[in-house]
Formats: C-alpha cells, sequence, structure tokens
C-alpha cells in the first residue's frame, strides 16, 4: 500500500502544479484538461470491466444503472472541456460602421409583473444611448392591465395588448411583431434592465448579413436562494453564472449561442423567415434559437454586462422555474429533436443535445444518493471492488475532476457546489422530467414571480419531505454502522465495501443537509435592492446650505449617507426639508430614519419622498443604467461546506429583525435592571428611540414582555420583537408602551 500512496500523493502534486500553471500558461491548461480526461477514462474503463456486482440479479441491475450514470457524466464533462478548450472572445463593431442605422423595437414581455419593476424596465430601456428616431420601446402586456398602460405611456413607451393569450410569451412577442416594423426586434425580460450601452455593444454584430441573433447574458444582481438563505452573498457566485458566462461564451465559438429569453437582438427578416417565435412549447427560446442557426446563420455571443435583472428570490420560485426549463427541454425534444433538424452542424446537433441531456441531472443525482444508502440498508451492491484498488483509480479522476473543473469554470463554480446544487434541486428535476418523458403532461407557461417581499422566516416543510427522506435513511444507515462497528452484531460481511460507502453517505449527508437549510427562506424586508456605491454627494436645503455627504449604499426608495461630525452637527441644526444631491437625481426630498455613529462618522438612513419623473430617472441611471460593471467584477471569497452550516447557525436569527426603522434611532450607554417574572438581570440600554430600545444582556431573556428600570428608579414596560447572541451577549430589539418614554427613562 505504500508504493500506491506515494504514487497518489505524486500524482496529486503533479496535478496540482499543473493547475496553478494553468493561471497564466494556456499549454498547462491543456495538460490539465487531457490528464482530467485521461484519468476519467481509465478510471470508467476500469469501472466497466472490473466492478460491476456479480452478488445477485438487483445488485448487477443497480450496478450498471450506476455505471450508465458515471459515463453520462463523462460524455458531460467531455464536452464542456471541448467548450472551455480555448478561449473566444468577441470584438465589438461599433456603431459608425453602418451607413445607415437599423431601427430597433424593444418588446418588454410581461404578464403580472409589478408596477414598479416594470417602470425600472422601461425607463432603463428609454435610457439606452441611440437616436431617438431609431428607437421604439413596447410594453406587451399579456395581463391586460389599465395600470400599465397608464405607466407606460406616462413613460413614453408604447402599450401592447391582445384579446388573449395563445401561445403565452411566445405568442405574445409574435403578435408584437405583427404591429410594428422594426428592422431589429429586442426581447426583454420585465425585471431585465438594459444598461445604456446595451445598443452600442451589440447592434454593430448585424453589419454580417448572415447573423440572425445576438445574444447578450442575463447578469442579476440580486443574491439568489442558495447566497440569501446560506447568508453567502459575498462567497458564492449566482447559481446561473455559470451557464449564462462560461458555457454561453463555449458555445459561442461553434455558432451554437443559446437564445435564453432575454437581452437578446434579433433581425426581423431572419425572425419572419421561421414564422417568428416558436410556439406548443413552454421554452420558445431555446427553439427559437435553434431554428435561427440553421442554414449557416450566424449567432453571437456579448460575454459583457448589458443588462441587470432579478434572479428567483425563493426556493420554490426557483424550483418552479426550473420546473418549466426542463420540461420544456424535452417539450423541444420530443417536437424538434436537434438530431433531425436539417442545416445544423455536427456541433450545434450535440450541444443542443447536450442541453436537453442536461436536465435528467435529477435522475443522475439521485442515483448517486441512493446507491450508498442501498448498500447500507439492503446490502445492495452498486459497486464491487476492495478499497485499495479504489483509491488508485477513483482518487486520480475525481481530484484532476475537481482542478479541471475549477480552471474552466474560472471559479465560477466547485465540484462540490455543483454538487450541492444538483442535490437539493435532484428530487423535483428528476419528478419533472421521468413526468414529461413518460406521462407526457403539458406543463403550463409559468411566470417566475418577481420582486417578493416578506417580514418573516418561512420553512417550506413541503420541500423538505424528500430531504428528510433521505437524512432519515442515512441515520438510520449510521445506526447500523454503529452496531456493526462496536457490537458484537455483524450486519455487513463485505468491510472494505463498508468503508467505501461510509465516505460516500457522509459526503452525499453533508449535501442533503445544505439542500435542508435552503429551504428555510429568511426575509426579505426591502422591498427594492439596495446597492453598494460610494458616491460624493450634497444634503442641501431652500436657503442655499450644502453639506458634503457620502453616500454608501442607495436603492429607488432610500439610502445610507456618511457624514463627520461637523457636517452632522450641521446637519442636526436643520429644522426644514433637506434634499439629497447625487448624481444625475438632484433635490431629492429625503426623512431622516435612523442614525448611528461608527468612530468618527455618523450614519444617516433616509428614505425618499415624493420622487418625481426626473429623479426617478437620476435613480434608475445610477443604478442600474451607468453604473459600473459590479455585478461582474465582484471577487468572491472561497466558499466552504462547513462555512456555510455556520454561517447559517451563527446568522440566523430566533426573531428576525427589520431592517427599517420608523424613527430614529441614537446609540447611547445606560445600565438598567430587567426585571423578569421570576428574577432580575442587569443590562444596558445600548440605542434608543421615542418607540423603543436595544437592550444588551449577559443572561437570555425567555419572556417576551418585562420591565426595565433605570438608574434613577424610573420604570417602563417593553415588548420583545427580536433576538440576537454576539459572543457572549444577548441583544434584544424591543418597543415601548408610549411613544414618550423616551423622556420618561431620562434619555
Amino acid at each position: 500500500m505504500q508504493i500506491e500512496l506515494y504514487y497518489l500523493a505524486g500524482l496529486a502534486v503533479i496535478l496540482f502544479l499543473l493547475y496553478m500553471s494553468a493561471k497564466k500558461h494556456l499549454w498547462s491548461k491543456y495538460i490539465l484538461l487531457f490528464s482530467f480526461i485521461l484519468l476519467n477514462g481509465v478510471y470508467l474503463i476500469w469501472r466497466t470491466f472490473y466492478t460491476l456486482p456479480t452478488v445477485g440479479i438487483i445488485s448487477f441491475i443497480f450496478g450498471l444503472l450506476l455505471l450508465f450514470t458515471e459515463w453520462a457524466g463523462f460524455t458531460q464533462s467531455i464536452i464542456f472541456t471541448i467548450l472551455s478548450w480555448k478561449p473566444f472572445k468577441r470584438k465589438t463593431i461599433p456603431l459608425h460602421s453602418f451607413r445607415e442605422l437599423p431601427t430597433v423595437d424593444v418588446f418588454i414581455a410581461t404578464y403580472n409583473e409589478p408596477e414598479d419593476l416594470l417602470k425600472r424596465t422601461i425607463t432603463g430601456s428609454l435610457l439606452m444611448r441611440y437616436p431617438e428616431d431609431k428607437v421604439k420601446v413596447y410594453v406587451c402586456d399579456d395581463g391586460k392591465r389599465p395600470e400599465i398602460k397608464a405607466l407606460t405611456e406616462s413613460l413614453g413607451a408604447y402599450y401592447i395588448s391582445r384579446e388573449d393569450n395563445k401561445h403565452a410569451k411566445a405568442g405574445n412577442l409574435n403578435h408584437a411583431m405583427s404591429i410594428t416594423n422594426g428592422d431589429i426586434i429586442v426581447t426583454m425580460d420585465a425585471d431585465m434592465v438594459p444598461k445604456i450601452n446595451f445598443l452600442e455593444r451589440t447592434v454593430g454584430h448585424f453589419l454580417d448579413k448572415d447573423v440572425s441573433f445576438v445574444q447578450a447574458p442575463q447578469v442579476f444582481y440580486n443574491a439568489d436562494p442558495f447566497q440569501y438563505n446560506l447568508f453567502y452573498e459575498q462567497r458564492l457566485t449566482n447559481e446561473q453564472d455559470f451557464f449564462m458566462r462560461r458555457l454561453e461564451e463555449g458555445k459561442d465559438r461553434f455558432n451554437a449561442t443559446m437564445y435564453v429569453g432575454s437581452n437578446a437582438l434579433f433581425r426581423r427578416s431572419s425572425l419572419e423567415d421561421i414564422g417568428g417565435f416558436a410556439t406548443g412549447v413552454i421554452t420558445e427560446d431555446m427553439a427559437t434559437g435553434m431554428f435561427l442557426q440553421t442554414d449557416n446563420q450566424k449567432t453571437v455571443f456579448v460575454n459583457e454586462t448589458l443588462a441587470v435583472g432579478l434572479s428567483a428570490e425563493t426556493f420554490p420560485e426557483l424550483l418552479k422555474q426550473r420546473d418549466r426549463w426542463a420540461r420544456g427541454n424535452i417539450q423541444v425534444a420530443r417536437k424538434w429533436n436537434p438530431l433531425k433538424i436539417k442545416g445544423l452542424s455536427f456541433m450545434q446537433k450535440l450541444l443542443y443535445l447536450d442541453g436537453i441531456h442536461y436536465w435528467f441531472f435529477g435522475i443522475y443525482k439521485m442515483v448517486y444518493l441512493l446507491a450508498p444508502l442501498l448498500f447500507l440498508l439492503f446490502s445492495i451492491y452498486s459497486i464491487q471492488t476492495d478499497f485499495k484498488t479504489l483509491l488508485i483509480f477513483w482518487f486520480p479522476a475525481f481530484f484532476s475532476s475537481m482542478l479541471a473543473f475549477k480552471r474552466m469554470a474560472d471559479n465560477k463554480r466547485s465540484v462540490i457546489w455543483s454538487h450541492i446544487y444538483e442535490v437539493s434541486l435532484a428530487p423535483f428535476m428528476a419528478y419533472s422530467v421521468l413526468s414529461e418523458v413518460f406521462l407526457k403532461e403539458r406543463g403550463k407557461f409559468n411566470v417566475t414571480s418577481k420582486g417578493i417581499q416578506n417580514d418573516s422566516r418561512n420553512f417550506h416543510w413541503k420541500l423538505t419531505i424528500p430531504y428528510f427522506v433521505l437524512l432519515l435513511m442515512t441515520v438510520v444507515s449510521l445506526c447500523m454502522i454503529g452496531i456493526h462497528l462496536f457490537t458484537p452484531i455483524q450486519i455487513y460481511q463485505n468491510t472494505e465495501m463498508l468503508i467505501i460507502n461510509i465516505f460516500w453517505v457522509v459526503y452525499n449527508a453533508l449535501a442533503i443537509l445544505i439542500a435542508l437549510l435552503i429551504t428555510v427562506e429568511r426575509p426579505r424586508f426591502r422591498g427594492t435592492e439596495r446597492f453598494t456605491v460610494k458616491r460624493s454627494a450634497t444634503i442641501a436645503n431652500n436657503h442655499g446650505l450644502e453639506i458634503p455627504c457620502t453616500v454608501m449604499d442607495l436603492s429607488e426608495t432610500g439610502g445610507r449617507i456618511r457624514l463627520n461630525k461637523k457636517e452632522y452637527d450641521r446637519l442636526q441644526l436643520q429644522k426644514e426639508d433637506i434634499y439629497l444631491n447625487v448624481g444625475k437625481a438632484k433635490d431629492i426630498k429625503v426623512k431622516k430614519q435612523w442614525v448611528t455613529k461608527e468612530k468618527d462618522s455618523y450614519f444617516l438612513g433616509v428614505s425618499f419622498v415624493d420622487i418625481n419623473s426626473d429623479q426617478y430617472k437620476g435613480l434608475i441611471s445610477l443604478l442600474f443604467v451607468e453604473s459600473s460593471d459590479i455585478y461582474s467584477s465582484r471577487v468572491y471569497a472561497k466558499a466552504s461546506v462547513l462555512g456555510a452550516l455556520i454561517q447559517f447557525f451563527f446568522k440566523t436569527e430566533h426573531k428576525p429583525k427589520k431592517l427599517v426603522r420608523k424613527t430614529i434611532r441614537e446609540q447611547t450607554s445606560m445600565d438598567i435592571c430587567i426585571h423578569l417574572a421570576k428574577k432580575t438581570i442587569n443590562g444596558n440600554i445600548v440605542d434608543i428611540s421615542n418607540t423603543g430600545c436595544q437592550v444588551k444582556t449577559r443572561r437570555r431573556i425567555d419572556q417576551d414582555t418585562f420591565l426595565i428600570e433605570t438608574e434613577d428608579g424610573k420604570k417602563t414596560s417593553v415588548q420583545l420583537h427580536w433576538e440576537k447572541k454576539k459572543g457572549r451577549h444577548y441583544y434584544y430589539g424591543t418597543s415601548f408602551g408610549s411613544n414618550h418614554i423616551k423622556n420618561r427613562i431620562g434619555a
């Protein structure tokens, strides 16, 4: 065994050195990728001929199923390697290359999205740099809502509706096509806000008469359920970034860019040649893009952040979205098999087939999850070998996969987090695919809800059922292992297979546990997303006063402002209305909500009052349209599985604290006595307002109402609202029984 360990250690060192070198040297990357394919190929050949179970027909069948699953995953890895083999970047073609600029129609398809969400997208679309007489923005409303029509017309866009909702989104877009005439058609989802240079960076590609459509990635400014519910916004990338930025770029090299439903531009004549947007399936985007790539038509992927929008905000909405995509891909395969589409190249057919094949990952992952459990619970083998031999073949394949995948994914995804994502979705995607394949269920086009706001934590217990079943099976299997190891009762005959499956089941259990945590939705108190901006600004009044400040973060409804002590004292003297000037947003009336002090700076939370149209445009321009590319240039810290568990349990509050206060809260330090039902404890008020205070204690308070007493003997009753523990101290948010209690307790 010593020689084998030297071999594995030496191989691991070589692979790691190649991985590090591949950051700068392309030849190292090629050797690493070749090693990855070679080592995994050797492993699977060994698996095929030497590890199929021979202890019974059931074990043999399940062994074949697991082997097929591994080969299926290997084929996907080969295709990903092909896509990542060579970097592929597009050059921008400037608009002045045209003799005459094409006319552009922007279609914003909507059904039931909130008005404020649409207002943002319409405003951003109208702010794109392009000659005004050459571009028109249309809101295509299948909801037929009078308020949306009024909003659209008030902003200067055009409103379109139709009598029926036949063929859902595709029918909506086709109807808009039939009554417009722009040379280029842009499709935008209702939540996607284009940046000011969207048309400048994309329209130029249509100078090539063979280009049928241009796709920009969907980039998301909010945290998805994986990032948000695990408190991992600064560590995990958005779950869709991997496809939108890495895979789409690789597909572009083979003229196989996938149309993803938004942020895309089409040559009208090309769309008309294929009869418009494809109908009869719930993923019209994939089918439409595929037809537009036939007969040597070209497509372009512009890998820049040219529009930003909202990703699915809750786990149920994410599942609904993925269910639609999975069913839609299978519907496309059934109706228009890519292998039978004339005019597609071999690589185009292969890549579309691979895209459809991907959605079977739920079935494959369930096989991986059940395989060790079936052995531990029922002695059903899925692989039959000894531990040493498995280590010799499996470890090089797995380690090379981790390194190669990380290098190819450009740190946007890792093998372990891919495993967690797939485990989280597996039970539901397996059902979606199986029901669509065998039951041929006719799935409806379900719109993903956006702009969700909730003040409380939600536990989606129905969604946890498959996870709890898997965890229960895991716990029972671990108990059986304990009985086998620590009692005279011998349950398992093959000790080496037992060791293999122990490692396997623990690895899966960690992913299942993370999946379980994702179903616990954190509150989303804010109605609009808040962005870190750090912009110089001024606070003014109607009499010429200007106080310099820094806007630290900002949204469409408010912000956080930093002032030094001198400027804060000047602001405190103002008894009249104050106004904020930041960027193109001028003279916004603000209302102070809260104040905190950190070192020598004061931070002021403000809400905006009665914003007019010009001020709103200024805010949208600052936050979305002209903002720097913060969405794709974020630097993420290392995301560990153990860290995710620790983050969740340390940051999850017993009673979530609402972010926005209705009254200004001032920092203080006031010793108090806290009178509980059966005891009195010491505490300290750390901040206070007219309606409540934050209390710090060393001992936990276990009742909802109690008395606090100040040093001068004044007492008042308070209501407990939230609880948080930091180090050895407990912090409690409370409200007073009277709005004037601040004066009563001497603050």
